[in-house]
């Protein structure tokens, strides 16, 4: 027998099972290496008991499915089962069968429908049942272990649509109040911008980043989740958003992992404010005071590559008078900047996007989508004023075809009649 890997694209590689344990994840340190984002460091592993192959995922983020139902406990694997970790499939196959043949499960005959499934315990305490028949009160013995499973499934399919129809209901009142308490500001245009967007150039990044988000991302609801969506944004340098989402994580099973991470990050927040602040210092030209802040920061990880470069930079300045110069922003740099604002705004993260799009203004004036996507976070959080100064700045950089000069020239126009409205109510009456 042998392991067939199969990625996203297509491509398949082999692995023979040759070891009583063979582990699968994204370090490099797994014998079955899958380096994408979506598989966790140590994600599964396949264990030989007793002459067979048992599958177990490791507390996976995103779980590890068998056949496309997603395992809780160890499985046993054969021929006909397809697993799928993130975006690869995994299959267990004899020697005699080229490597080319692709990896579709032998289809099995389907159970016999049944008049009630049963729910899983951790999840609901009341089974669900389906149609008016009557079930019997226990499952038979005899019943295959396939059967088994499309049970369980069905009954987390029925749990899931319960919670997205409850998550939907909290999502649209979230969006009405949202919606109202905004309604006294004019809207920004960026969202209108979309479907007029020509085909991506050189020039100007692709249209899909205007793209404004219409729908929220699934909030976390278990620990496992929540959990996930924490080490998500420490890997992100996000350690006051990660300590938030570990917050949020009450299951005692994970007090210890929860009591070392939080101690950890607590840390890493900490010198990441350091970084920011010795930074500051050290542009407004006071070597000792940045190097004074960043003494918090020297036992850092996280953030070791800038603790570095800022103490070179520190140690040059203090031999001699430092001059003065322009900071030259590269292109990568400043479209770097770019990006991370776009997907935070996207994300709904107007605060943090806005300091990004502030420090790419400030690296490249003449940057015109760093000027409309800052005059739309302003226009977003309320502050009109700000919004209307990087609007106009963006109309004198914009070129005249460019599909979002329409829908600024409007903000303004709106903008400034609702000034000489006010302005005019308020005038004594002769």
């Amino acid at each position: 027998m042998k392991l067939v890997i199969e990625d996203d694209e297509g491509k398949r590689r082999e692995v023979p099972p040759d070891r009583d344990e063979i582990t699968i994840g994204r370090r490099e340190d797994n014998l079955v290496h899958l380096p994408e984002r979506n598989v966790s460091r140590h994600h599964a592993r396949l264990v030989r008991r007793d002459g067979q192959l048992v599958l177990e995922d490791l507390r996976s983020a995103n779980g590890t499915r068998v056949n496309g139902v997603r395992i809780s406990e160890p499985v046993s694997l054969g021929e006909a089962d397809l697993v799928r970790i993130g975006d690869y499939g995994v299959a267990l196959r004899p020697d005699e069968v080229p490597l080319d043949v692709p990896l579709v499960p032998v289809t099995t005959p389907e159970p016999p429908p049944v008049g009630r499934v049963d729910v899983l315990a951790d999840t609901a305490p009341h089974p669900l049942v389906l149609g008016g028949t009557e079930a019997p009160a226990s499952l038979p013995e005899e019943l295959s272990a396939p059967a088994r499973r499309s049970r369980r499934a069905l009954g987390v399919v029925g749990l899931g649509l319960f919670l997205g129809l409850g998550a939907a209901m909290l999502l649209r009142t979230r969006d009405a109040e949202s919606l109202h308490s905004r309604a006294a500001v004019p809207p920004p245009p960026t969202p209108e911008v979309v479907a007029e967007v020509p085909p991506p150039s050189p020039a100007e990044p692709p249209p899909l980043e205007l793209t404004p988000p219409t729908v929220s991302a699934p909030r976390p609801s278990t620990a496992t989740e929540w959990l996930a969506a924490a080490r998500t944004s420490a890997e992100a340098r996000d350690f006051d958003r990660a300590l938030r989402s570990l917050a949020q994580v009450r299951d005692r099973a994970f007090a210890s992992e929860v009591q070392t991470l939080r101690k950890t990050w607590r840390i890493e927040a900490a010198a990441g404010r350091a970084v920011k602040s010795a930074r500051k210092d050290l542009d407004l030209g006071r070597p000792s005071g940045a190097l004074k802040k960043l003494d918090a920061a020297r036992n850092s990880r996280a953030w070791a590559p800038e603790v570095a470069e800022l103490r070179s930079e520190i140690t040059a300045a203090m031999k001699g008078p430092r001059k003065p110069q322009p900071h030259a922003a590269s292109p990568a740099e400043v479209e770097r900047l770019y990006r991370e604002g776009k997907s935070l705004y996207d994300a709904g993260s107007v605060g943090e996007a806005t300091g990004r799009f502030e420090r790419c203004v400030a690296l490249d004036k003449n940057h015109p989508r760093c000027h409309l996507m800052l005059a739309t976070s302003y226009a977003r959080g309320g502050d009109t004023g700000r919004a209307e100064t990087y609007y106009r700045r963006f109309l004198a950089l914009a070129s005249a075809d460019d599909p979002a000069v329409p829908r600024v020239k409007k903000f303004l126009e709106d903008s400034d009649a609702q000034k000489k409205a006010r302005a005019s109510s308020v005038m004594p009456q002769r």
